[in-house]
């Protein structure tokens, strides 16, 4: 199985700030051939992945508490993950594909 992780942090004091003027913070690229966006939005943090020909997962840990959601997806759908979080709250946003 070939893995491919990409681990981020983000200070969600910064990316509330951001979201209060659109709503959401996000940030998006296009790792393995699939588009991954994640970031803060709506008291929480997500990470979403599509891959448009291979099976595959997102997740989001908080980096306080440990609480995290990890979600699947089979090609071509996306996969969306969600946790809610406190005001300057870090989390760690990560996909995976097979």
């Amino acid at each position: 199985m070939r893995k491919n992780m990409k681990s981020l942090m983000v200070l969600a004091l910064a990316v509330t700030s951001f979201g209060t003027l659109s709503g959401v913070a996000a940030a998006t690229q296009y790792p393995g051939g699939g588009v991954w966006t994640y970031g803060a939005s709506n008291g929480g943090a997500f990470s979403n992945y599509y891959h448009g020909s291979k099976y595959h997962s997102s997740t989001v840990v908080s980096r306080w508490t440990s609480k995290s959601s990890k979600a699947y997806a089979y090609a071509g759908q996306t996969s969306y993950a969600f946790i809610k979080t406190s005001f300057g709250e870090q989390a760690a946003f990560y996909y995976n594909y097979n």
